[in-house]
């Protein structure tokens, strides 16, 4: 209401010239009628509106009564006790600021939420006759009693829940997310080099040719290069389209510029199957070329980040062309899995695989084994596991360390310490159960 009085007190010469258009939402209109008694299609005046407004401002107005009068009751008690002397007759000290002025902090809920002496006349009688410091503020509290009287007002009613309460909140953290994209860099230009039309043509990999590279070798641009270890095997490969993103920027790693790993080109060499990992520019080109020839087999990939997806590491998913019922994943898929960041394994038998692969310790520790914190098994003590694949791992050194930083760089800082991968880099033991 003071808002709608407000606006047309602003405008001169209100009816010559200027007008007052009301708009109001369904519910509000609803209400309007509920109040007039009128439903249906009837016509809302402005007049309709302004009761309606006068009525709700009167209804807030005589809501606020009991709170105002019993503010006042407090103010003119405080009144009196801040009037007393702060020294007595002696020269001490009165203490009686600290032991009148402050309120009852604890209050049981009869007197919270009760509606004991409620009643007008009964709050006002109890507060006069009971509390002798509002003795000599006769007056002061029959004027608020005839102001309540006025307005019909027969009860406080729930009067303190209408109050303002002073707590003390628990401090509450604002994070203002900031996003910290990389730099800008100058993309590398999308080509099909002829030794990879080769491969699809006729189904000759050429690993000594530029147009491939190691998987891993790739990631001696990133942070994770201070980790890297020549005992890696080179059996994975990517193609040069895939690894190279961006042109190099002097004294800055490539960890934001990282392709994820989603196609897979494989192919049959002697009796082994070999990955080849291609970009989806290689993918939409070479579709055709592997259609028509059908010398090497397209695969959709993408690593289990959460044990809700479909494992997609068998290869066997949307392959063109189709894959044969014998279709088995080569054990390469290992490393492929360990490349792309993958953190969940499919089952125990893997795991184990997985861990006898990278040197670390799948279980307790047998006999007089040293292992080290991270789980790496070192290579003297390999001999004396009954473990047969253990004693074949590649490394020397623990690779923990160089298979975090990968999976640092593909979540890109998401945690993933709950993961199956998390729990084996920080040298956890899992069970059967958990697979």
């Amino acid at each position: 209401m003071l808002i709608l009085n407000a606006a047309c007190m602003r405008m001169r010469k209100l009816g010559e010239g200027q007008s007052v258009a009301l708009c109001c939402s369904s519910e509000v209109q609803s209400k309007i009628l509920t109040y007039l008694g009128k439903f249906g299609d009837h016509q809302i005046e402005v007049s309709d509106v302004l009761e309606w407004c006068i009525s709700n401002t009167c209804n807030d107005y005589r809501k606020s009564i009991p709170l105002w009068a019993t503010q006042g009751l407090r103010y003119q008690r405080r009144h009196v006790i801040c009037s007393l002397p702060l020294i007595d007759s002696n020269g001490l000290v009165v203490d009686h600021l600290v032991k009148q002025l402050p309120e009852k902090e604890a209050q049981s809920l009869q007197e919270r939420y009760g509606n004991d002496g409620s009643e007008l006349g009964e709050q006002f009688s109890s507060s006069s006759t009971k509390d002798d410091l509002l003795r000599g503020r006769e007056k002061q509290v029959a004027q608020i009693r005839a102001k309540c009287e006025q307005l019909d007002l027969s009860a406080f009613g729930m009067a303190n829940l209408y109050e303002e309460q002073e707590r003390e909140l628990s401090p509450e953290n604002e994070r203002e997310k900031q996003v910290q994209r990389p730099l800008a860099a100058i993309p590398f230009k999308h080509a099909i080099h002829p030794d990879v039309q080769y491969l699809v043509t006729h189904g000759v990999l050429k690993r000594s040719s530029s147009a491939f590279r190691p998987a891993f070798d790739t990631l001696r641009d990133t942070t994770a290069a201070m980790y890297y270890e020549t005992s890696w095997p080179k059996d994975l490969i990517v193609t040069a389209d895939f690894a190279q993103t961006v042109h190099g920027v002097s004294k800055q790693f490539l960890d934001a510029y990282l392709r994820p790993v989603n196609w897979i080109i494989s192919c049959k060499e002697e009796n082994e199957i070999s990955l080849v990992v291609v970009s989806p520019f290689e993918a939409q080109e070479l579709i055709p070329l592997i259609r028509k020839h059908k010398r090497v087999a397209l695969h959709v990939y993408a690593p289990r980040l959460n044990m809700s997806t479909r494992k997609l590491d068998d290869l066997s998913f949307c392959a063109i062309p189709c894959l044969p019922t014998s279709w088995r994943a080569p054990p390469i898929v290992r490393q492929l899995n360990i490349f792309s960041g993958q953190l969940y394994i499919k089952d125990f038998e893997e795991y184990i695989a997985l861990c006898c692969f990278l040197g670390l310790s799948y279980k307790a520790p047998e006999g007089q084994m040293n292992i080290a914190a991270d789980g790496f098994v070192t290579p003297s003590s390999r001999a004396l596991s009954s473990a047969v694949m253990l004693r074949h791992s590649p490394f020397m050194r623990s690779p923990v360390e160089f298979l975090r930083r990968i999976l640092e760089m593909r979540r890109k800082g998401h945690s993933f310490a709950m993961s199956h991968l998390g729990m084996i880099l920080n040298g956890e033991l899992i069970s059967e159960g958990n697979f």
